[in-house]
């Protein structure tokens, strides 16, 4: 798809880099499992073994890296992983030992512990922070800062950041800016436009978008660095695997359509929640009075399915919890059904204590594609079921 830059998000989604089998020509592409492959002559191959490369896995990685603005994204093509901790991993891998790395203090709790107990472990400095607190930022800041890490919205306070802005001050110091995209998918921002040097995405949740499929995402636009990663990808072994990577590929031809159901679920949910009696506070970016609508204005093309809220103190967290029918008790997020949790609980858990510890009492939910009303009134009925 030579002219790919010129289409839509939706059209890159289904026809960027798509071939068709020379045999059948079929319409969709087949789910490649084999680990090896033929030479005409001793090693001049376009695919060697599966843990290098696979056509199923390369269509996603460079199909990814088309939604994400990478005009070259048949060399620049992203790194599929076997998880989004894997993707982590292999990006921790640039800092060594003397170096020093930044994070956003609300991040995702696994992101929280890899950091703290393995790269603190091995001769790293890792320092946590409030990105929007730019004196603060600056001043963990020094030319030995290799990397600095954010989300935007963050996980799972909802918060946002000024991409845009945070580039510009970790720039001063030669430090990559690294942006776990995974809240926000391509549909929604594109941090390659922001001034971020490498994306990462956990694709178990909106990209593969049905909870069936675990994997993870880097990319990055710098040619020595893809480098750099296509080692750690490659030479370490957490490959996305085949079926994984034939699920996210379908996964990213819907996912526009899904991004935009989502979101409009979110927002007509976040403003249900926002003017209900039993909630204290709604942290939605789609919402006016949101501490960070500006910014989401700025750069989000829709204001996304994640939500978090805090119940009012007449409501009983339990009896609230067991009065739910549609809304499922559950981690992970970006399925096409509405899942409610409790991070510090949950998905938070291990991060208690740490600089990066979720709210003791915030509610997260990840908004699904059921139609909006039932979801209204399953929350309205279990509110008032859960009133003490």
């Amino acid at each position: 798809m030579g002219k790919s830059k010129n289409y839509g998000m939706n059209t890159k989604a289904l026809h960027a880099n798509k071939r068709f089998e020379p045999i059948s020509g079929d319409i969709m592409p087949p789910l490649h499992l084999s680990t090896t492959y033929k030479n005409e002559v001793p090693g001049e191959s376009d695919y060697f073994y599966g843990r290098i490369n696979n056509p199923t896995r390369e269509l996603f990685e460079r199909t990814l890296a088309s939604l994400e603005g990478i005009e070259n994204y048949e060399e620049q093509h992203a790194f599929a992983m076997a998880s989004g901790m894997s993707a982590v991993s292999i990006i921790a891998e640039l800092a060594k030992p003397g170096d020093n790395v930044v994070i956003t203090k609300d991040v995702y709790g696994g992101t929280t512990n890899y950091f703290s107990k393995i790269i603190r472990e091995r001769g790293v400095e890792v320092n946590f922070c409030d990105f929007s607190d730019h004196e603060a930022l600056n001043a963990l800041l020094n030319e030995k800062t290799k990397l600095a890490w954010i989300e935007s919205p963050s996980n799972p306070s909802m918060k946002l950041y000024d991409l845009q802005k945070i580039s510009e001050i970790v720039h001063q110091y030669q430090t990559l800016l690294v942006a776990d995209s995974t809240f926000s998918t391509p549909f929604i921002t594109r941090p390659f436009e922001h001034g971020v040097d490498i994306i990462m995405h956990s694709t178990t949740k909106y990209i593969g978008g049905h909870s069936d499929t675990l994997g993870g995402a880097v990319l990055c636009k710098d040619a020595e660095l893809h480098e750099a990663l296509m080692l750690y990808q490659r030479q370490g072994g957490a490959i996305m695997s085949p079926f994984d990577s034939y699920l996210v590929q379908r996964g990213l031809y819907t996912l526009g359509p899904r991004i935009k159901l989502h979101s409009e679920n979110a927002h007509k949910l976040a403003e249900y929640l926002e003017n209900s009696e039993h909630i204290k506070e709604v942290r939605y970016p789609g919402l006016e009075d949101y501490e960070n609508h500006e910014i989401a204005v700025k750069q989000m093309d829709y204001f996304g399915g994640m939500m978090s809220f805090y119940l009012e103190e007449n409501i009983n967290q339990e009896k609230f919890w067991q009065s739910l029918d549609l809304y499922k008790l559950a981690v992970s997020l970006g399925g096409v059904e509405t899942l409610i949790e409790l991070p510090y609980l949950m998905t938070h858990d291990k991060a208690q204590g740490t600089e990066a510890s979720a709210p003791v009492d915030l509610i997260r939910i990840s908004v699904g594609l059921e139609n909006v009303e039932d979801l209204i009134e399953d929350m309205e009925s279990a509110l008032n079921e859960a009133k003490k």
